[in-house]
């Protein structure tokens, strides 16, 4: 084998990558490499190609370099409340492709954050497990400015999580949507250092969906506690922070003292059952789903444990992953925080960065910059 072409990457890593994948060695080798070379090389009694050790890298999401590192990070990619601390955590590498990615721009905003104004970070860290429910959603209702009369003038669910990402970036928080991950794999993740901490939502989600994740990463950043999310099934280890963001974020959407005031909920005392029809009135004067509906009213007694799984069971649908048919710059839009984008076009239009940048960083074709400059609007 020709010695130029080997590439003398650290075998530890590369075994490593892909057991967080979760890959058996036939599963990684694919069409690349033989499995059993593969073996050796992570033995590292074996080399691979550089075309062979490239195409391992793209597929276990990591980018080359990486792999040339002396030792395996002792820093986890990201915090897993999906998990305790004493489990192999695996990540698809779409995933880990995405966290990198994130990071990167988060990087690069702190680096030409002159482009942008500063930012009040006294929130983040500014509450803990112990706090009051009420008087934390009361904080985030002065933080975001978003009262019920303001939310009862939107006209749909798709607006409604459009002001929300707005109010949240207004605070410096840069949230962005990523694309192609199942929902059982992750719902949103947060990273809650400053400046610029990040909420990275999951496109897969529904609207709802999406704007209870919002306020339930906003909760993890003011506690200081970012990390990896699915809502439903929290690891024991991780039960109260997740139990108590979920509180909040219940409370904040759906305020205990509003809800019981609602003149249909005053007169529905006496039964523990809520048709399809009291659900979705209710879901469209808060903008969340019919499920956050029917789990705030269990949980103010309006409702029992038995008729809220009876509903939710019912409900369920199996998890996929969606696609989105947009591209150029628009999925740049959809995809992208606002004041993210604004950064980078500040700096291509002082000429502190390539246009190349642009393309890498906002992950679009160079021949849609004009129309995203021209449908750009923050």
């Amino acid at each position: 084998m020709n010695q130029k072409s080997i590439a003398k990457v650290n075998p530890k890593l590369l075994k490593w990558a892909r057991k967080q994948c979760g890959f058996t060695y036939e599963e990684a080798a694919g069409s690349y490499v033989n499995h059993k070379k593969l073996q050796k090389v992570e033995k590292g009694v074996d080399f691979l190609t550089f075309n062979q050790f490239i195409n391992l890298a793209n597929k276990y999401g990591r980018p080359p370099s990486f792999f040339y590192l002396d030792h395996i990070p002792k820093k986890a990619l990201i915090k897993d409340f999906r998990t305790s601390s004493s489990q192999e955590v695996k990540y698809t590498p779409k995933l880990i492709k995405n966290i990198i990615k994130v990071k990167e721009k988060r990087n690069f905003a702190i680096e030409y954050k002159f482009y942008d104004k500063q930012y009040d970070y006294s929130y983040v860290d500014s509450i803990t497990l112990n706090s009051n429910i009420i008087d934390v959603a009361d904080q985030i209702l002065e933080l975001l400015k978003i009262n019920l009369k303001i939310r009862l003038s939107w006209k749909d669910k798709y607006y409604a999580l459009k002001e929300w990402i707005k109010a949240i970036e207004r605070i410096g928080i840069l949230v962005f949507q990523l694309s192609n991950i199942n929902t059982e794999e992750m719902r949103a993740f947060s990273i809650s250092e400053i400046p610029y901490p990040v909420i990275a939502l999951n496109r897969g989600d529904s609207p709802f969906g999406r704007i209870f994740s919002l306020i339930h990463e906003l909760c993890h950043i003011m506690l200081k506690e970012g990390g990896l999310c699915i809502y439903e099934h929290p690891n024991e280890e991780h039960y109260e922070i997740e139990k108590f963001c979920n509180a909040v974020a219940g409370e904040f959407l759906v305020p205990e003292k509003s809800l019981l005031n609602q003149s249909f909920i005053l007169k529905h005392k006496t039964s523990e059952v809520w048709d399809n029809n009291e659900l979705n009135k209710l879901s469209k004067i808060y903008w969340v789903s019919n499920e956050v509906i029917l789990r705030r009213l269990l949980t103010l007694n309006y409702t029992t444990k038995d008729f809220y799984r009876k509903k939710i069971t019912k409900k369920k649908t199996p998890p996929s992953v969606k696609t989105f048919g947009d591209y150029g710059y628009k999925k740049v839009l959809r995809t992208n925080s606002p004041n993210f984008i604004k950064i980078v076009l500040n700096a291509m239009y002082d000429r502190e960065i390539p246009m190349t940048d642009v393309s890498y960083y906002l992950s679009m074709s160079l021949k849609y910059f004009n129309d995203l400059s021209d449908n750009f609007k923050i």
